[in-house]
Formats: structure tokens, C-alpha cells, sequence
């Protein structure tokens, strides 16, 4: 029996609690993909194992448990080692594998696409299957077509029941839009480093290699005085770019265009002391400096917020169920929706401040950003929806908008 300490579970996981069949299970996934499969383990065995906080040696086991006999023993150690093996614990081991899959990350010259297969089909042509029926859940004559802005959701585009027809009336608001670069305003779920978190990479998807407008970022970084903020591992996890990247491929596949990836940080800042975002030189800087380098540019912009807006229940750590909150929470989300429609960045902030965003909107800082970067004078609200998982008591809303200047 190895005497090491064991190790404890890594901090940065996703662990999702669901019930199957009278049982309850932790369900494990690794957004850094450094565990490369995501694995479910009983709840009694993941409170057992949380409970040694890797103050007890493998070889203490026995005492800890209570028990002598080997085979439950070396089952617990089984477990263990299995999970270690997989990288779901901070060991050494671990960290040596993710200093060299980091390593191997930033001599790419792509952001490779890490949603398919579990969010859209990689292989192409499957693909080019799917996106069609997504796009044609809603009728593209319906909407005005020459949008500047759109504010489009980043739920999981296998929901096609639920998110479909909220796609795609987004993008068919922008079939006739003439620009030459699409600005792109992601939520940052993973990392906090900055307002807004730049990549070097180009994007890829199964449709291709989306290019990243090296020469725009050059002049913002000019026009910043060298401030821009490069996060490479904020871009690796995040699906809120690749899914807006991938629609663009192909809702646009005739127009030629480049992309500027943008996750936008957190505003928890604003939301906890009541200020503005203007408040901060920070953000000013950064939304004055891309302002100005659009324009030195010459560049023909089409701007999307990739946002989704309530999250309750459950799974984001409420003490009730989602499904009974969700008719409050079509309301509260609708003074939200209305306050852009009405160009007005600080009631929709002020109303998220207002409610010490207790709703967690996973839209505010994209939406607000975009706002401040551009000039919009009017907007139309296209289509609203809400995701209800049962199985975590847990919901998620989301909505699609129209900008124009």
C-alpha cells in the first residue's frame, strides 16, 4: 500500500449534482481539457473522498475508514489512483501533465474547436446537416436584414428544441449587414484577468480556420498605448467565441471576412459598489482605444454579444427549484430586454445592480461593452427562451436582438 498523502480534488472542475434512478451522482467534467473524459462518481464516494481535505496517507485508509478488510480498501485506492490517472486531482502528476499540454497550447497557431461532438457534429458534412436545420427554424424574411449588432446566445447548440429559432433569427438580422470584420464580445466564464482578453490565435472549427485580424489588434494595441491584455488560456476553454465563430462560417459562407475574438471579464466590481464601468480608466482606455482603431481602420464591423441572460436553481446554487421561478423570471428578464431595445446601458446595468445580480446574468458585460463600443441608435427584440434541465432543477434564459446605428 503506497504512503503518500492523497491528493485532493482539483479546484477548477465542473461538478454538476444529478439523480438517476433514485441514486445521486457528482458529475465530473474538466473545461481545460486536461482530463480529456468527463466521469460521474457516487455522491457518498465524492463526500468520502472531499472529507480527507489530503491531510491522510493511502496507507491510513484503513483507520479512516473503519474497516480492515482489503478489498474495500483497495477498491477506495483504485478509485483514487483511477481519478489521478485521469487528471481530476492536483498532484504531481497532474501538474506535469499541464505544464507540457500548456506548452504544446501556445505554439499553435489556432484555437482548436473543442464543443464538437458534444455541442454540434465534427464531421462536416453532418455538420453543414445541422446548421442548416438550425437556421431554418425561423424565416429569414421575417427579420430586417442589415443589423450592426446582434446579440445572440451561447446556450448549447444541441438544445435545438429550446435555442434554435433564437439563433437564427439573430443572424438572419444581419443576411444583407455589409462589413468586412466581425467583432465578437464573449462572456469570459473561466477567466477574470482583464475587461477584455485578447487571443493571438486564429479560431478553428470543423468549417475551417477563421482568421483573426492581426493588423486591427496592431492598431488597437497602438491606439492603447500598448495596454491590450492577451490571454491565451482564457480563449482555450471558453465555447462562447467558437460557437459564434462557427455560425459565422456558415451563415456567411459567400462574404469574406476576419474575426476579433473578444472575452470580456466580469463586472462584478460594478454590480457590488453601485459605480459605472466609465468610473474605470481601465475600461475606458480599452473601449476608447478600439473605438478609435475601428475607425483609423476603415473596417466594416458587424459587432455580437454572445450572451445568455437568468441562471437559477439548483445547479448555480439557489435553495429552490428553477421550474416554479421561471414565469418571475420572463418578467425580470424583459425589463432587461427592454432597456436595450430602449439604448439604455445604464438601466440595464442599473437594474442587474439593482438586484445584486441574483439572477446572474451571463450577459452584462459583453452587452455592455458592445454598447459603449458602438454607436447604436435603435434595436428590435427578436425572440426569447428559457431552458429548464430537470434533472438539476436548474434554468437558463437566453434571448436574440437586433442593433442597428
Amino acid at each position: 500500500m503506497p504512503d503518500d498523502l492523497i491528493p485532493i480534488l482539483r479546484n477548477d472542475l465542473q461538478l454538476v449534482l444529478i439523480e438517476e434512478n433514485g441514486h445521486n451522482y457528482v458529475f465530473m467534467s474538466d473545461r481545460y481539457a486536461y482530463a480529456k473524459h468527463q466521469i460521474a462518481v457516487t455522491y457518498e464516494f465524492y463526500n468520502f473522498f472531499i472529507s480527507l481535505e489530503g491531510k491522510v496517507r493511502y496507507s491510513e485508509l484503513p483507520e479512516w475508514l473503519g474497516t480492515s478488510d482489503l478489498l474495500v480498501i483497495e477498491n477506495i485506492i483504485s478509485n483514487i489512483q483511477y481519478l489521478d490517472e485521469m487528471g481530476f486531482l492536483y498532484s504531481s502528476s497532474f501538474l506535469e501533465k499541464k505544464e507540457s499540454s500548456d506548452n504544446e497550447y501556445l505554439l499553435l497557431k489556432e484555437r482548436p474547436f473543442i464543443c464538437s461532438g458534444s455541442s454540434y457534429p465534427e464531421n462536416p458534412e453532418e455538420l453543414n446537416i445541422f446548421l442548416n436545420k438550425l437556421f431554418s427554424k425561423t424565416d429569414e424574411v421575417t427579420y430586417a436584414s442589415n443589423a450592426d449588432g446582434l446579440i445572440v446566445p451561447h446556450i448549447d447548440l444541441k438544445l435545438a428544441k429550446e435555442s434554435h429559432e433564437v439563433y437564427s433569427a439573430a443572424y438572419h438580422s444581419a443576411k444583407e449587414t455589409d462589413f468586412d470584420v466581425i467583432v465578437i464580445f464573449g462572456t469570459s466564464h473561466y477567466a477574470l484577468s482583464d475587461f477584455m482578453m485578447l487571443t493571438g490565435k486564429n479560431y478553428s472549427t470543423p468549417l475551417g480556420i477563421a482568421e483573426t485580424d492581426r493588423d486591427l489588434i496592431d492598431l488597437w494595441q497602438k491606439e492603447s498605448g500598448g495596454a491590450l491584455h492577451f490571454d491565451e488560456f482564457a480563449h482555450k476553454p471558453e465555447h462562447s467565441i467558437e460557437y459564434q465563430i462557427l455560425l459565422c462560417q456558415y451563415y456567411f459562407r459567400d462574404k469574406k471576412f476576419t474575426v476579433l475574438p473578444v472575452l470580456v471579464g466580469s463586472f462584478h466590481e460594478f454590480i457590488t459598489t453601485g459605480k459605472l464601468p466609465e468610473t474605470s480608466d481601465r475600461f475606458n482606455l480599452l473601449v476608447n482605444s478600439l473605438r478609435a482603431a475601428l475607425k483609423k481602420s476603415g473596417k466594416k464591423p458587424l459587432f455580437i454579444a454572445s450572451v445568455d441572460f437568468s441562471h437559477i436553481g439548483r445547479k448555480f446554487e439557489d435553495d429552490f427549484d428553477a421550474a416554479p421561478m421561471l414565469p418571475k423570471i420572463r418578467i425580470e428578464d424583459k425589463i432587461l430586454i427592454d432597456s436595450i431595445t430602449s439604448i439604455d446601458k445604464k438601466a440595464f446595468l442599473g437594474k442587474i445592480i439593482e438586484d445584486c445580480d441574483k439572477y446572474r446574468i451571463c450577459g452584462t458585460s459583453p452587452i455592455y461593452t458592445m454598447m459603449s463600443v458602438s454607436d447604436f441608435r435603435t434595436a428590435d427584440f427578436l425572440k426569447y427562451n428559457q431552458w429548464n434541465e430537470s434533472e438539476t432543477k436548474s434554468a437558463v434564459t437566453f434571448a436574440s436582438l437586433a442593433m442597428y446605428h
